[in-house]
């Protein structure tokens, strides 16, 4: 019994390539992901680029003036985002000099003409541009 043991020959030694083929299979999943989320995000943007414009547009210009503070605030924003090109940039500059005087203060004055000048002039370039 003892001479039928050892005829049993030892167990080949198989390499193991389930990490690698783990790790290679992942690397490859994220690339295949990262590729159809780029694309598809820039479908999306793709479309939206001048409906976007358009929307932040008409948040801009419906601005409710009655609160100069909050309405500074969303001018700022808004017009930032409108701010494309060379001459917008400027103007939008220009309108946030004039706006900055009603976002800090605690006791607001009503917007004065010389603001709601820069904010109309700024607005019908934006509406040109768009």
């Amino acid at each position: 019994m003892d001479k039928a043991l050892r005829d049993i020959k030892p167990f080949i030694p198989i390499e193991d390539y389930s990490w690698l083929l783990l790790i290679i299979t992942v690397a490859v999943g994220v690339v295949i992901g990262y590729l159809l989320f780029k694309r598809v995000y820039k479908s999306t943007l793709k479309g939206c680029k001048i409906d976007c414009e358009k929307y932040y547009f008409y948040k801009f210009s419906n601005i409710d003036w009655s609160n100069p503070k909050k309405a500074a605030y969303l001018a700022t924003r808004y017009g930032l985002v409108l701010a494309k090109d060379r001459r917008r940039k400027e103007l939008f500059r220009q309108l946030r000099e004039h706006l900055e005087q009603y976002k800090y203060k605690q006791e607001i004055t009503k917007v004065d003409e010389t603001t709601m000048s820069y904010y109309n002039l700024y607005k019908q370039v934006c509406d040109e541009s768009l």
